[in-house]
């Protein structure tokens, strides 16, 4: 797919200053901010929204499974998994509770698992829906000879990806094995996409195939993007106090 920006068709802008845009393989979307999660259809239709003060910023969430969605609050350490309606699906998990010194980044894993980064061991562990310990990277650091400090965690198409902006994206398999690094820096988040990784820049969007190693710079129909999702024909794109719904023709 080589998309041009007049192949696009604006549908809709939502106005708001969100911290993370996402999108499911449903092609709902879902935009973050402070305490708040809202969930919109694909024409941006506001459907339902989740808020709770008492445990501070969400910093993160992840609908790789529409139906178990993982909600990250960094500073009090704890993950919440909520239903596809926006309703707690289960209690808060706490991890310092599942000996973890540090973790700053956590994401969903196959068969209701979940991943998290622990800092000071430069290690992901990955645990069970149990809560069981079944999973783990080993010190990255001795591993790779970098001691990184990643931003992004996701696990998709049977591999695991940790995004470090400083250093580059770094590969792993679904047991945490770690493969390769790829020397995209200064990604914050990205999309995987029929092994494709998909990030932008402020005008443009960067396609990179794992396995051809082949890449493709597309135009984008607006300026100053922030970040951008697709799902079906759709292209979502946020910018600092939007986010613009295309159909793709």
């Amino acid at each position: 797919m080589a998309f041009r920006a007049n192949d696009y068709v604006l549908l809709n802008t939502i106005k708001a200053q969100v911290s993370f845009m996402t999108t499911d393989k449903l092609g709902y979307l879902y935009l973050m901010a402070n305490n708040e999660l809202r969930r919109y259809d694909e024409k941006g239709n506001l459907l339902k929204t989740y808020s709770d003060k008492s445990h501070g910023n969400i910093d993160f969430v992840d609908v790789t499974d529409p139906l178990k969605i993982l909600l990250y609050f960094r500073d009090f350490r704890q993950i919440l998994f909520l239903d596809n309606t926006l309703s707690v699906k289960t209690d808060f998990i706490i991890l310092d509770d599942l000996q973890l010194m540090q973790p700053t980044l956590a994401c969903t894993s196959y068969d209701n698992g979940f991943w998290v980064y622990d800092q000071p061991d430069f290690q992901l562990v990955r645990f069970d829906q149990y809560l069981n310990n079944i999973n783990q990277s080993g010190n990255l650091a001795q591993l790779t000879g970098i001691e990184i400090k990643p931003e992004f965690l996701i696990e998709t198409g049977g591999k695991v990806y940790l995004s470090d902006t400083a250093n580059g994206i770094f590969i792993f398999d679904k047991y945490g094995t770690y493969s390769k690094k790829l020397p995209f820096k200064n990604i914050t988040s990205f999309q995987v996409v029929d092994d494709n990784i998909i990030y932008s820049t402020a005008s443009q969007e960067i396609r990179y195939n794992i396995k051809t190693f082949e890449q493709q710079t597309l135009d984008l129909p607006v300026k100053n993007v922030i970040s951008t999702r697709y799902e079906k024909d759709r292209l979502f794109v946020q910018d600092s106090a939007s986010v613009k719904i295309y159909s793709i023709k």
